[in-house]
């Protein structure tokens, strides 16, 4: 009898401690939380997996006055509510995403997504035809979900309006379960909620382009509903190329990090030169406009990755020959003062 109560006790403690995702803890409209922004170039600890994980930031660093909220909103007081209107919650990260999404009591579901981009203004994505299914009510630790979505995305590229059918695949898990280490301060009982989706369009000059995102949150279901770390990299490139036209990561904390990140570390794609390229489309002859040392260096890169042009010495002014080169998408990289900027050129 003493066994049974034992292995009774302990089991309602092992239940007392799991975590799960349900409609009843998601976050709801009115919520937000202010997180500190943190090294960009920090690892996403995608292999540190399973039950007793210990997710470790203790040597994370944060930017210096720099803060991000996330607000959960109704969508339809955002701008782009009339894209949206099946939604009933919108998760947005400032400055990067925002996922629109409804839920029942078995599912929550994605009706597309806003992501923030200085190259191409927002991107919307309407999963309009087919809404993506991000995850199955109760989702705990080794629960995984996938599914497939289809619809449209919308942007605009040097004015160019773009308004293409998209198709997709999602996969989300719950990867972990464990403790989370930020600087000093370590949080147990954490579930890890990992989300990969993969959205592919035919686009005017770019050709087939795969959007990818990747994003770890970080759950204290005991404490609250809102994500107390997420890690999140979006990319932007050719199907088939290794070479990503954008790449950007962005890492919260609402534990705030004990180290600071220094000046010359993280944050690699907000470190950029201020240069001009026109005119952009271009038939041939390319202008660069910029303040650059005299160790400046410029390359045309093809979707490829490959090499296509490459200048040693650049000044204002600088002017580059492309008429010898195919029709289509390249990217312009500067290296200037130790730093690589980019920018996107279509060829006529």
């Amino acid at each position: 009898m003493k066994k049974r109560l034992l292995i009774a006790s302990l089991t309602l403690a092992y239940l007392s401690n799991a975590q799960s995702l349900t409609q009843t803890n998601e976050p709801t409209v009115g919520q937000t939380s202010t997180m500190f922004l943190c090294d960009s170039n920090a690892t996403n600890l995608a292999s540190v997996t399973g039950n007793t994980a210990a997710w470790d930031y203790s040597q994370l660093g944060k930017y210096t006055s720099q803060l991000r909220t996330i607000n959960i909103v109704d969508p339809a007081t955002t701008t782009n509510a009339s894209s949206f209107t099946n939604s009933t919650v919108a998760f947005e990260i400032e400055n990067f995403i925002s996922t629109y999404s409804s839920s029942t009591a078995t599912d929550r579901n994605s009706q597309g997504f806003v992501f923030t981009e200085p190259s191409l203004g927002d991107v919307i994505a309407e999963y309009s035809s087919n809404n993506e299914v991000l995850l199955t009510y109760p989702f705990a630790y080794s629960n995984t979900s996938t599914d497939n979505f289809s619809g449209t995305l919308s942007f605009s590229f040097n004015g160019i309006p773009q308004n293409p059918s998209c198709t997709g695949t999602v996969t989300s898990t719950i990867d972990g379960q464990g403790s989370l280490t930020v600087g000093s301060t370590t949080i147990p009982n954490v579930i890890r909620y990992k989300i990969e989706d993969r959205t592919t369009a035919s686009i005017l000059f770019f050709g087939d382009i795969e959007f990818t995102r990747v994003q770890f949150e970080y759950y204290d279901l005991a404490n609250s509903n809102l994500p107390i770390f997420i890690h999140a990299n979006a990319k932007v490139q050719n199907v088939g190329s290794t070479t990503p036209l954008i790449d950007r990561s962005i890492v919260l904390s609402s534990i705030e990090p004990t180290a600071v990140v220094s000046a010359n570390a993280g944050l690699t794609s907000n470190k950029t030169n201020n240069f001009n390229i026109y005119p952009n489309p271009t038939k041939g002859d390319l202008t660069i406009n910029g303040e650059f040392n005299s160790d400046a260096q410029i390359r045309v890169i093809d979707q490829t990755g490959r090499e296509i042009i490459s200048v040693l010495s650049l000044s204002n002014g600088s002017k580059i020959d492309l008429s010898s080169i195919n029709k289509g998408l390249y990217t312009v990289e500067i290296t200037n003062n130790g730093v690589k900027s980019t920018k996107n050129i279509v060829v006529e």
